[in-house]
């Protein structure tokens, strides 16, 4: 089959595309003619002091060609914008793959605003990252939405929307939920019981929010308040790649180490070796999820927790309504409240290797990207 992946690159840190470039890795290895591309609108296109460039100057460009060919991906890719100029493939070469593609795979960047891309495909699949927030929009009609309904298939993390346990709406379409695929080639087990500490990649704050049925979706800040004695209750080292912006930044981080957590940068994970050493060298994830996930029970598990868990790292992470669908209990643990947490620390120390032997089992029987892939590419047919 001949597709087209879109993916959010250009610029962003490897922790938070490495799901996305999973879907056009596992397709080209099955045999597949994949084109990866990345749409840059605007206001992506600034410099370092934050400062708009135009994209031929823009540093993403180089970015987003290390990134692909990193992960194989080059030269078939293509960074473009709204002037159509591009790095990578031509605009003209890019146009001929789309004309008369199988499939259009949209994982986020906005591609719907070249429709000379977007609608040439004869089939396009939305993949949703983003569970409560897509659809909330979506049902109000927000300007920003993501267009669902020039879509044929809807793919979301959200494994409990469209059920009873979630009240997340459905816009009157019918989401299949899977999870983000992972490479296990590219995160072989290192499993090791060393003196190393729980860790996590995270935001703070600052994503757009919502309310629904008078719940407020709130932001990530508001669980690890919630949690922020945790290395002194639980004797455990650990440790966070916080990302942190705003007027507020140094207080932000100052709450952390105040309070015994180790901070590193995520903006220096910015290549796959970078993100894949940063999980590896950890004994475990330990991290919250955003209050949306949990107020809402979407049933969303990270793409990165995953990640952990092809490391052979047990995840220990906050309930959003997944152990309805992946098995908890050992390498994956899951928390509602502090409490919870200390002990589901304890419980993985008190065991290390059985629950990391665990972590491996459940990411090469849930997560691995061929299954995924295969699965996608059925229901697409």
């Amino acid at each position: 089959m001949r597709i087209l992946v879109t993916a959010k690159i250009a610029g962003t840190t490897v922790g938070h595309i490495d799901h996305a470039l999973a879907y056009a890795v596992a397709l080209k290895t099955a045999g597949h003619d994949v084109t990866l591309v990345d749409y840059a609108g605007r206001g992506r296109c600034i410099d370092a002091q934050g400062r708009r460039v135009p994209f031929a100057h823009w540093s993403g460009r180089a970015h987003f060609e290390a990134v692909a060919r990193e992960y194989g991906l080059w030269p078939q890719a293509a960074l473009t914008g709204w002037t159509r100029e591009t790095h990578g493939m031509p605009f003209e070469r890019l146009q001929a793959k789309a004309t008369g593609a199988d499939l259009l795979i949209a994982r986020s960047g906005k591609i719907h605003k070249l429709p000379e891309i977007f609608e040439a495909p004869q089939r396009r699949a939305f993949f949703d990252g983003n569970p409560g927030m897509t659809q909330t929009m979506f049902a109000r009609g927000d300007a920003d939405a993501e267009p669902l309904d020039r879509y044929e298939f809807l793919f979301t993390l959200g494994h409990n929307i469209g059920t009873p346990a979630s009240p997340i709406p459905t816009c009157g379409r019918r989401w299949h939920a899977l999870p983000r695929p992972i490479v296990l080639s590219m995160y072989p087990p290192q499993i090791h019981d060393a003196d190393a500490p729980f860790t996590t990649i995270s935001s703070w704050r600052g994503r757009g929010s919502f309310a629904l049925d008078g719940v407020a979706a709130g932001q990530k800040s508001d669980n690890w308040m919630d949690y922020l004695e945790l290395p002194r209750r639980s004797g455990q080292a650990m440790e966070i790649a916080l990302l942190t912006a705003g007027s507020d930044d140094r207080q932000d981080r100052m709450r952390f180490l105040d309070a015994g957590w180790r901070l590193s940068d995520p903006r220096r994970l910015r290549r796959f070796e970078d993100y894949r050493s940063y999980l590896g060298r950890s004994r475990a994830e330990f991290s919250v999820a955003h209050n949306r996930y949990v107020a809402f029970a979407t049933g969303w598990f990270s793409d990165r927790s995953a990640a952990y868990l092809a490391c052979g790292k047990p995840v220990v992470v906050q309930s959003t309504g997944i152990e309805r669908h992946l098995p908890t209990g050992r390498g994956i643990l899951t928390f509602s409240t502090p409490d919870e947490a200390v002990e589901r620390i304890a419980e993985v120390n008190a065991d290390y290797r059985l629950h990391a032997h665990a972590a491996r089992d459940i990411a090469e029987e849930y997560f691995s990207a061929a299954g995924i892939i295969a699965r996608i590419l059925e229901i697409v047919a």
